[in-house]
């Protein structure tokens, strides 16, 4: 209740008390609709998991496939029940190559390191050569900490996880077979969060496949990631995004693979909860606020990762802390070479989102949401991403597709995401319309183009 409380008054002081009343609006009718239950893996399923691994172990040829999996965990001060729980997490795995590499930060007492975990960590290491207990010089922050376990490591593939966070026991096997499978540069699962006794599960964060542009927004895959080896040690975590590490080290390791079509190769999305994100008092899931900076850090690294790749583009805060916009300097054609079409939402008059973001099926995303809402605790609906196909009545589109687009609607391009009007009488019903938009959306993706919606532009009918 502290944490909410405090919450709503850092909200109200970055946005007004108007965008305040009407974010607590959406949140209260988002918890109303939340039904959400964490269903365990059947033992069954395990298992079935438990007998895959073993059979492949024992085959000589076979087992050779069985990547290993370091699991890098930075530790500082640690709540020893919390700690207790994550490793037994990682022991229970029905996937058994995997080494877990303990990496403690010391405090100081009369100006000596001492280490508070040492008897913690020895009680399961001592069973469990798997278990590495590595005590650090010094507490050189998140990314020192954790780059010295990475040097520590020899596994082909680098998991992530906070040292007071939980796995699901089928978690290192589902990588392991979706490693086997395409050998990703990266992998990624949905998660939710826990309460501090790990009883009650919440917020689950259904994510979507790696969309470029939704990532640019927010660092969306956070936990359960895991990164191939050679990959994390060219890249490393860097010091200075430290409150952001993740997402700086996730931009630079998809890198220029994003903007190709191999990324849906080489970038995995496991749509199974592998993680729970534990809610304490002091934990970031809990209190957002509590880590302001590291919020700043990621909107560092975003920046940082377009002049990199020589996009000109400024990027902000949103309303939200942890979730950016945009801005492209000057034609964002010219600025993204590979985008090929721009749109925007399409409002009734009574302002609520009736149309502009499309599926290729035909369905509205965030139809009927109202104006001013930002679409769950993702906030999706305010965020740039790729989709299918946008409308007609909020679209910009880049010169070389003019001729397609006359083609597809019958009627010469409008640029109508500044106003521009154009008559619809050649089209049809609101059918036939979206129809043609989602033909038009399907027809640019084929040349290889993205299509980019924009909740920045808005059209009203």
């Amino acid at each position: 209740m502290i944490n909410n409380i405090k919450k709503t008054i850092a909200y109200a002081m970055r946005n007004g008390v108007g965008n305040t009343i009407t974010a607590a609006r959406e949140r209260l009718r988002d918890q109303r609709a939340e039904n959400y239950t964490f269903i365990p893996v059947s033992e069954d399923e395990l298992e079935k998991q438990r007998k895959w691994y073993r059979a492949l172990l024992n085959d000589a040829n076979k087992s050779k496939m069985l990547p290993l999996i370091s699991i890098l965990v930075p530790c500082f001060n640690t709540d020893r029940r919390f700690l207790s729980e994550m490793i037994e997490s990682v022991k229970k795995q029905t996937y058994g190559k995997w080494e877990l590499i303990l990496a403690e930060a010391p405090l100081v007492s009369k100006g000596r390191p001492y280490y508070p975990l040492t008897e913690v960590i020895a009680g399961f290491s001592e069973s469990d050569g798997r278990i590495r207990h590595l005590k650090l010089k010094a507490n050189t922050g998140i990314s020192g900490n954790t780059n010295a376990a990475l040097d520590a490591s020899r596994g082909d593939y680098m998991a992530l996880l906070d040292h007071d966070d939980v796995l699901t026991p089928n978690a290192l096997c589902e990588v392991a077979i979706a490693a086997i499978k395409n050998y990703p540069r990266l992998i990624y699962s949905d998660e939710d969060k826990c309460d501090s006794e790990c009883k009650r599960f919440f917020d689950y964060h259904r994510k979507k496949k790696f969309n470029p542009d939704l990532f640019l927004s927010n660092n969306y895959i956070c936990h359960f990631t895991t990164i191939r080896s050679d990959v994390i040690h060219t890249c490393r975590f860097r010091p200075e995004y430290d409150g952001a590490q993740d997402y700086d080290l996730f931009l630079r390791a998809v890198g220029r693979i994003m903007w190709s079509p191999d990324y849906e190769r080489q970038i995995v999305h496991i749509s199974k909860v592998l993680y729970h994100w534990r809610s304490h008092e002091n934990s970031t899931s809990a209190n957002p606020q509590s880590k302001m900076y590291a919020y700043d850090a990621g909107k560092r690294a975003v920046q940082d990762f377009l002049n990199s790749n020589d996009i000109k583009a400024n990027v902000s805060h949103l309303k939200h802390v942890g979730f950016y916009r945009v801005e492209y300097k000057g034609d964002i054609f010219d600025a993204r070479k590979d985008i090929g079409v721009v749109g925007g939402k399409i409002i009734d008059k009574n302002g609520t989102i009736i149309g502009g973001n499309y599926r290729a099926d035909g369905k509205i995303r965030f139809d009927g949401l109202p104006k001013g809402f930002s679409g769950g605790l993702q906030h999706l609906a305010v965020l740039e991403q790729d989709t299918d196909a946008v409308d007609l009545r909020c679209m910009r589109i880049r010169s070389e597709l003019k001729t397609l687009y006359e083609e597809i609607f019958g009627i010469p391009y409008t640029d109508t995401t500044k106003g521009g009007e154009i008559s619809l009488d050649s089209i049809g019903d609101d059918r036939e319309l979206l129809e043609k938009c989602i033909r038009f959306g399907h027809a640019v993706r084929q040349l290889g183009y993205k299509v980019l919606w924009d909740p920045g532009y808005e059209t009203t009918v």
